[in-house]
Order: structure tokens, then C-alpha cells, then sequence
């Protein structure tokens, strides 16, 4: 698994998941905003478009891509990550996140076992998104 940031969503199985997620559910319009020529940063088209159904879908991709049998009990460090990352990403824009989901994401997250090249800013990180997945899930 590729890491261009400290983020839980910025390895390459939670962005492909993503990209994904979003496509299914907004095809050519996803594709459009994507799109060099288009002046909208990244982050912004995810914003614009993150909702329930781009939430399931980029999980669903990322279950696919682990193996659609495989039990959570033998996702890899990497995949559950990714999973984390995923919902970190949706609720970052405010998407609301089903209980059982936040309860997956923040155990991952707590238990994270990998190592980072740079782990202080990773742990920063990681605190960060915890609380952000706790407040979700203790929004009404």
C-alpha cells in the first residue's frame, strides 16, 4: 500500500476505494469534476459530492477488494486503515455515519498497529480523527 500523507484516507486502498465509491454513485459528473482541465481542488469535489450513498459504495469497493467472504476479524492493518480512512473522510464532510461504521472505524483507528515514517504527526493525526469520529457518534 502506497502513503502520500499522515491522513488514514491518504493510502492508496482508501483513495481507490473512493474514487470508486464516487464514480459508482456519480458516474460521468464525478468523472467531469475530476478532470485536470477542471479548476475544482480534489478536496472540494469530494466535499460537493461525499453523501450516505458515496459512504456505502467506497466501503462496499473496498470489501470487493479485500474479498467480498473475507471476515472483518482477518482484514490486514492496511485494509482496515483504509476502512477508517473511508468513514474519516465522510464524516470530515459532515456525511453522517452509521453507529456500527463510526464503532469499526474508531476500534481500527485506536488499535493501529502500523508504523509510520513519521509516526509524531501520524499519532497528532490519528488523535485528531478520533475525536472527530467520536463527536460524530455522539451527535444525535
Amino acid at each position: 500500500m502506497g502513503y502520500w500523507g499522515v491522513k488514514s484516507y491518504e493510502n492508496d486502498d482508501a483513495a481507490d476505494a473512493l474514487d470508486a465509491g464516487f464514480g459508482q454513485v456519480h458516474g460521468a459528473s464525478y468523472d467531469a469534476l475530476m478532470e485536470d482541465s477542471n479548476p475544482t481542488a480534489f478536496d472540494d469535489v469530494q466535499r460537493q459530492l461525499a453523501d450516505p450513498d458515496t459512504l456505502a459504495a467506497s466501503l462496499e469497493a473496498l470489501r470487493q477488494a479485500v474479498g467480498p467472504d473475507r471476515p472483518l476479524d482477518d482484514w490486514d492493518d492496511h485494509d482496515r486503515l483504509a476502512f477508517a480512512g473511508i468513514v474519516v473522510r465522510h464524516a470530515e464532510f459532515g456525511v453522517a455515519v452509521p453507529d456500527e461504521w463510526l464503532d469499526q472505524a474508531l476500534e481500527w483507528l485506536r488499535d493501529e498497529p502500523i508504523e509510520w515514517e513519521e509516526a509524531t504527526v501520524r499519532r497528532l493525526s490519528r488523535q485528531r480523527e478520533i475525536a472527530l469520529l467520536e463527536s460524530r457518534k455522539a451527535s444525535p
